[in-house]
């Protein structure tokens, strides 16, 4: 039987995309989770991280610099024991991971096995593209509606400004499109401008409305503010369960995000945001999106 959490959720303070600061941050809003959710429901909390948690698993496995703006709740050094692990023919783990390694996601260690084990790693590309692919498919199996509804959104949004994008500079994005669906396969095939879809694809229709914003400002804050209704819409009908903190959360970092760029941070902490952005495709080098700021 699903839990039902009144107490906490009904002292959560109201939250906007507008806001310009937060009273509760989503790492304390973690602390403050985990005291109250059972065990398999903070799981789900920690599960809304794991993109990025395997974006910096790539860093490590490529022997990357660790980016500042990282999001994932798994630290740098877990990663390298975990490649450690791996590596060893007959691995002595002294810190107690091992049993944390053996719980992750089949995908990951698949994709680890294909750098280390050949004598010529495959492409970064490749295995982003991999990890990227596993991790969709593994959401979408996650017993939980919110979840896998979230997930199957951002990779649709995330194919759609591929292909946008792609096209924009009449490069193939085909090997690019996360996936195998009738979005992808009218993506692929559609020479029209719209690729076919118009208004009989909601998230089509509004995500190209914002990508025709000039301004890479207004992009980003706009495929946010798009998340941010998403969410409220998704989780109308959601009062006291989990789904509704998951939504709540998911805004939460959305708001975070927005915050830690602002003005008083300068330039650099924004700058290195929209670097991150550029090149959340996995585009090779020649691959380059580049955008006119207004």
């Amino acid at each position: 039987m699903a839990a039902h959490y009144y107490y906490f959720i009904a002292g959560l303070p109201s939250i906007s995309l507008d806001d310009s600061k937060l009273s509760l941050g989503p790492r304390d809003f973690r602390v403050e989770a985990e005291k109250h959710l059972k065990n398999e429901d903070f799981a789900l909390i920690r599960l809304l991280h794991l993109e990025e948690d395997i974006l910096g698993f790539l860093k490590v496995l490529y022997q990357e610099p660790w980016a500042e703006s990282y999001e994932g709740l798994i630290s740098r050094e877990f990663w390298q024991e975990y490649i450690d692990f791996l590596s060893k023919e007959e691995p002595e783990i002294s810190s107690g991971n091992e049993k944390l390694f053996k719980k992750l996601p089949a995908f990951i260690e698949k994709a680890a096995r294909a750098v280390l084990e050949p004598e010529e790693p495959p492409a970064k590309a490749i295995i982003e593209y991999q990890l990227l692919l596993g991790f969709y498919q593994y959401a979408a199996k996650i017993p939980n509606d919110f979840i896998q509804k979230w997930f199957e959104l951002n990779r649709q949004i995330k194919n759609i400004l591929t292909a946008i994008n792609a096209r924009q500079h009449q490069l193939d994005f085909s090997a690019y499109l996360i996936g195998e669906d009738q979005l992808c396969e009218q993506l692929q095939l559609s020479h029209a401008t719209d690729f076919g879809l118009g208004k009989e694809s909601p998230v089509f229709d509004a995500i190209y409305r914002i990508w025709e914003q000039n301004n890479i400002l207004y992009r980003e804050r706009g495929y946010d503010h798009f998340k941010a209704k998403w969410i409220d819409d998704q989780n109308f009908f959601e009062y006291f369960n989990i789904d509704r903190i998951l939504g709540y959360y998911t805004k939460l970092r959305l708001i975070n995000r927005w915050i830690k760029a602002d003005e008083s941070r300068g330039k650099k902490v924004f700058t290195n945001t929209l670097d991150k952005l550029g090149k959340s495709f996995s585009f090779p080098e020649d691959f380059n999106i580049k955008i006119t700021q207004k």
